[in-house]
């Protein structure tokens, strides 16, 4: 006992049992003589009232060694009171947690579970021990009857609740203690059975029943006599996996589905998905939920679906006949006839089936039962489309944090707690499927010392990769390989050909891949999907898991080089092709065949711009992925310790090296720099090899390439270093059309960091080179983006001028190119030019046509910073009302293009049109909105005014839309 974190010395063993009786019945008075009867019995000693008061005052010396009246310790009422609360008590701790699982244990189990754990941690050794008098004695067996209770309660739960190869051990120890105890003999036999050790739970059964008819002369009760009757049943399901984790709502979806409501036919759910998943781990789980409602017996099957050699469903059903009781001679010899009598068998019974790692239906429909009360639960890496199925279930991948779960069950929580960030990255490489996480652990256990850092670095090393996922017993690999070996020939090429596509395969992409029409591929692609070897992700579009795709690569490569540079070669062509062709369109006029090298295609491949860039948004990723990979091979071939790399070899490295640049340069116009991380990624490995082959032309664009994605990232001072390295590079290449586009790159890196001289020069520079190009586009788009700057830096009448001469040059020049972008552009600038001139009409009329024809053309952030001025100008012109739409307007079509500057300038125009109509509420709220938005990027108050139209900080153009964050 302690007292203010002191430790009490409560002294002799009798006054100590004066302090536990009082502790017993707390806050209650216990008589004089209760306390004596308590402590001597029916026979105390000679002055027992003396002796207790004695006992009395010294136990409160030390609860109150400084009180002189006592509070906690008090005379009361012919006796003594402790005065202390209940719930202080561990004995009426344990009271109030027992009634709390009470309470818990039907509808949550696991939280009674929880309260039986925390009342047994209270017991610390034998109870009372040492302490004298008949009440210490009783209360020590009641405590001790109490505790066993307790257990029994708690490994009831966990008999239903966890995993009954871990409670063994415990149960065998507690029931050889208690021999004669039938409720811990049934959790131990009810343990047995689940873990499908049956003939060991009956022996458990008949050696209790010979023990209480021997020596207590009764027969077991009639629970154990149901259990018993229950051990007689058919029961063929496999023992539950250990660390069953996630995957609690599928489990109650089966067991809604196969028990819910009377159906007129079978109940039958199949679990389809791909290797390694869990389906054998769920549907075993689910069906040992099922056991109560399934009393006639459960049956099990491995169809051995993935096997060259499937089982065979005649051999299956003569085992299920003779296991329901038909003697084997009377089993027919054929499969129609053992179908015929397993249905007839099964008629009147309640049964569920268990068929695991089902191949195709053909092999299920021969199995099936002939009553309605029966239930059949299919697992199958196919899908089983003529199988009648009440719920299929497609099982996936885990989430994060069931995978993050299941790797804390086995290796347990404060190991991985302790290697967070490390642990998270396995399960990201181990693709959060399921076995392969249960793999990797496995590895971890083994190796109870080795930090789990170096097991991702393993996986993410390409010479093991997949292969490090392995243990004694299984291998993921060895898990693809027996569902590949299963595919037909075209098949399995598709299969290795695919893979060399990455993230996501569209149906062109995987057509070009395979030089196939579009509709043979269609039926390739999906005939994987089939075999849960490709996921669809959208109607058209594919994507392999992460292991699955190394597995493909692997055996790929395992055929030679070959098919993989075919592929390679096949999907450059396709996408080089397309985004060429959308190049064009985004940037009508642009000198295409000198930069990228051929004719377009003949045919159209997209109906409009828009529809380019849909295109864009889907395959960019692709784009990416495949210059990486063309980069990466470019450089390990580079610096490979072989033989002279032949001249046409040579050449062709260099050409697909070449055409992986212009690839991501070709789409720049269409969202590259929307993929930030990933397109910087690769334009730096494609610098590096192109560096590595000394080849300047190929470094030139590749810098002119990673400036362009800096500078989409606001990355002004390395996206400035880029474009001048690459100017040089382009300038000793005589690459004059990059050339022009990186000093337009010069340009707005100069413009957006207030260097407006600067800017007119390369703007100028760049305008005049387009010129000599015939590149009309970019010569308007530069031109325009000197134009700005000049507006900037106090010449708005000259480049009012500009801009008019713009706009008149196409009427005056037929061979000019239209482009209705670039012209909303001109309109835009000539419209600031206006404003800042005080000639607010034609400031707004000039943004009124930069509207019309920037919203056909889809350029969402063109057409918000138009109606964000127009705004601003129609406040300045006192049409307030008016003002407020365009500048909501602008805000929405802002939030829809993912602009943060597009988005504070539409608040900071609000927050001015808010102010004009006198809700200043309102207006304040949309200026610390701007104020919010451009925190991150910019210097505050400077910033917010620069938006405004004293000195516009307008997006600028170039060639293709990718615009710097604003100074």
């Amino acid at each position: 006992m302690q007292h203010a974190d002191t430790a009490i010395e409560l002294g002799a063993p009798r006054q100590r049992a004066v302090l536990a009786a009082l502790l017993l019945r707390p806050n209650s008075v216990v008589t004089v003589d209760e306390l004596i009867v308590d402590l001597w019995g029916e026979q105390p000693p000679g002055s027992p009232t003396v002796t207790l008061r004695s006992y009395i005052s010294q136990l409160r010396k030390l609860l109150e060694p400084a009180r002189e009246s006592p509070i906690v310790l008090v005379s009361q009422a012919g006796g003594y009171r402790l005065a202390i609360d209940p719930s202080h008590v561990d004995v009426w701790q344990v009271k109030q947690l027992r009634e709390l699982a009470g309470r818990h244990s039907v509808e949550q189990p696991q939280q009674a579970r929880h309260h039986l754990h925390e009342a047994l941690s209270l017991w610390s050794g034998e109870p009372l021990l040492g302490l004298p008098g008949p009440l210490m004695q009783r209360e020590r067996d009641r405590l001790s009857e109490l505790r066993l209770t307790l257990l029994e309660e708690r490994l009831a739960l966990d008999v239903t609740l966890a995993a009954p190869s871990e409670l063994l051990p415990e149960l065998q120890v507690l029931a050889a203690d208690h021999p004669f105890r039938e409720r811990l003999q049934g959790l131990l036999i009810r343990a047995l059975h689940r873990q499908s050790r049956t003939d060991e739970a009956r022996a458990v059964y008949d050696a209790l029943h010979t023990r209480l008819v021997e020596h207590l002369g009764i027969e077991p009760g009639p629970e154990l006599a149901a259990l018993r009757a229950e051990l007689d049943e058919q029961d063929q399901l496999p023992p539950e996996l250990p660390h069953f984790t996630g995957r609690h709502d599928h489990v109650a979806r089966i067991h809604q589905a196969l028990t819910g409501q009377t159906r007129p036919g079978l109940s039958l759910v199949t679990v389809t998905g791909m290797a390694g998943v869990g389906k054998t781990t769920l549907a075993v789980q689910a069906a040992h939920t099922l056991r109560p409602d399934f009393p006639d017996g459960r049956l099990h099957a491995d169809l051995r679906g993935a096997d060259l050699v499937p089982a065979s469903p005649s051999d299956i059903l003569a085992d299920f006949l003779t296991t329901l009781g038909v003697r084997p001679e009377a089993v027919p010899k054929d499969l129609p006839g053992r179908s015929a009598l397993f249905r007839t068998t099964t008629a009147d019974k309640r049964l569920l089936l268990l068929l695991d790692n089902a191949r195709d239906d053909a092999q299920v429909q021969p199995l099936l039962p002939g009553s309605p009360d029966c239930a059949v639960l299919v697992t199958s890496r196919t899908m089983l489309s003529s199988v009648p199925s009440v719920l299929h279930l497609a099982l996936d991948v885990f989430s994060k944090d069931e995978a993050i779960s299941l790797l804390d069950s086995v290796i347990g929580t404060a190991r991985r707690a302790a290697q967070n960030d490390q642990a998270e990255l396995l399960v990201e490489a181990c693709g959060r499927l399921p076995l392969a996480v249960r793999i990797a652990a496995a590895q971890l256990v083994s190796a109870p010392h080795r930090p789990i850092g170096d097991l991702v670095r393993r996986l993410a090393d390409d010479r093991v990769g997949i292969t490090a996922l392995r243990t004694r017993t299984v291998a993921i690999e060895q898990v693809f390989e027996l569902g590949y070996l299963l595919l037909e020939p075209p098949l399995a090429t598709a299969f290795r050909k695919l893979s060399w596509v990455e993230p996501d395969i569209g149906l062109a992409s995987a057509a070009a891949v395979l030089g196939l029409p579009d509709d043979q591929a269609e039926r390739l692609a999906e005939s994987l999907v089939d075999q849960a070897l490709l996921e669809s992700t959208a109607p058209g579009r594919y994507r392999f898991h992460d292991l699955v795709r190394a597995f493909a690569r692997r055996t790929s490569l395992r055929r030679g080089p070959a098919e993989r540079a075919a592929a390679r070669q096949r999907l450059l062509t396709l996408l080089l092709g397309r985004a060429r062709t959308a190049f064009a369109l985004a940037v009508p006029g642009d000198p295409v065949a000198e930069v990228f090298g051929g004719a377009l295609p003949a045919r159209p491949v997209f109906k409009d711009l828009p529809h380019a860039r849909r295109w864009a948004r889907t395959d960019t990723p692709a784009a990416i992925a495949l210059a990486a990979a063309v980069a990466t091979d470019a450089r390990a071939n580079a610096n490979a310790p072989t033989a002279p790399t032949p001249d046409t070899a040579e050449a062709t490295e260099t050409a697909e090296l070449r055409s992986a640049i212009d690839l991501l340069i070709a789409l720049s116009p269409l969202g590259l720099g929307a993929f930030g991380g990933r397109a910087e990624e690769a334009a730096r490995l494609l610098i590096a090899a192109a560096v590595e082959r000394g080849d300047r032309a190929a470094e030139g664009r590749s810098r002119f390439l990673l400036g362009t994605v800096l500078l989409a990232r606001a990355r002004l001072d390395e996206a400035g270093d880029q474009a001048r390295r690459a100017a040089r590079a382009c300038q000793e290449a005589g690459d004059r059309a990059v050339l022009r586009q990186a000093l337009n790159d010069l340009g707005l890196i100069a413009q957006a960091e207030g260097r407006h001289e600067e800017a007119i020069a390369a703007f100028d520079e760049s305008a005049a080179l387009a010129r000599r190009l015939g590149h009309r586009s970019g010569e308007v788009a530069s031109t325009a983006n000197a134009a700005l700057s000049r507006i900037r830096s106090g010449h708005a009448a000259e480049a009012a001028a500009t801009c008019r001469r713009l706009l008149a040059e196409p009427a005056d020049n037929p061979t000019a190119t239209a482009d209705a972008g670039m012209t909303a552009y001109v309109h835009y600038v000539l419209g600031l030019a206006y404003q800042v001139l005080d000639r607010l009409d034609d400031a707004a009329a000039q943004l009124r046509s930069c509207i019309d024809r920037a919203g056909p053309a889809g350029d969402l952030d063109r057409e918000s910073a138009a109606r964000s001025r127009l705004a601003d100008v129609l406040r300045l012109l006192g049409r307030v009302d008016e003002a407020v739409q365009h500048a909501e307007r602008a805000l929405a079509l802002a939030t829809k293009g993912g602009r943060q500057r597009e988005r504070a300038l539409a608040h900071l125009v609000l927050a001015n049109a808010m102010t004009a109509r006198g809700d200043h509420a309102a207006a304040r709220q949309h200026e610390e909105q701007a104020h919010l938005l451009l925190g991150p990027q910019s210097a505050g108050e400077s910033a917010v005014a620069t938006l405004l139209p004293t000195a516009p900080t307008e997006p600028a153009a170039t060639a293709r839309p990718v615009t710097p964050p604003e100074a």
